[in-house]
């Protein structure tokens, strides 16, 4: 059998530890790497829900009033805009101070008509105007001045309808030295004495009821 060569001996020899430390080196290689973590997926964070506001309760007036006016049974020729006036103008005085409140009646109402809607009321008081003529008759004449009248007001308690407070008030009583000041006065405003004694009116009832501008009850 022949001899193998001493040359190609070595070679494979020499080839063989090569391949050998390859293999090692790759495995300590491996075997060192550090692996890498996979990065943390962001997470959302939901934003913090702020409760609703809740709603300013309401506040509670100390009293109520409804005001209603019967323009149209006062025997008088005084012009529709003008009893409007006073009506209006009754209903913004007493609506002044902060712890009134106050409801202008939908349509016109009788004294009648005031008393059922007293009663049927549990709070609020019925406060009924009319302008009454200054005559013997108790109606205007064709010669007759038709703003010659008094604003009669009337204040119903609720539940029972019973008559809380009443009066009149007189335009006259705001002329200067027997001198009418714009006496009647065309537009929406009405009559300015009719105005201002419409004012006086609510004040009377606002005194009644012991509340001032601020809507503090006054002290007897």
């Amino acid at each position: 059998m022949p001899k193998r060569s001493p040359t190609l001996s070595t070679v494979v020899a020499l080839l063989s530890a090569a391949l050998t430390l390859s293999c090692v080196f790759i495995v300590a290689a491996q075997s060192g790497r550090r692996v890498r973590k996979p990065a943390p997926v962001p997470v959302s964070t939901p934003e913090p829900t702020t409760a609703p506001n809740k709603p300013a309760e309401k506040r509670k007036a100390a009293f109520t009033f409804i005001i209603g006016m019967d323009r149209y049974g006062d025997f008088s020729r005084i012009p529709l805009y003008v009893s409007t006036g006073v009506l209006h103008t009754c209903a913004d005085r007493l609506d002044d101070p902060e712890s009134v409140d106050v409801e202008v009646a939908s349509r016109d109402i009788s004294r009648a008509d005031a008393v059922l809607r007293a009663k049927s009321e549990k709070e609020a008081y019925v406060v009924w105007l009319r302008l009454a003529p200054e005559t013997l008759s108790g109606r205007t004449g064709s010669n007759d001045d038709p703003y010659n009248v008094s604003i009669e007001y009337t204040v119903l308690a609720p539940t029972t309808a019973k008559q809380v407070t009443s009066g009149r008030t007189f335009p006259g009583a705001y002329r200067k030295g027997g001198v009418i000041l714009s006496p009647k006065t065309s537009g929406v405003a009405g009559d300015y004495q009719l105005n201002q004694a419409a004012k006086a009116a609510a004040e009377r009832i606002l005194d009644h009821f012991h509340v001032g501008v601020g809507g503090m009850h006054l002290v007897d």
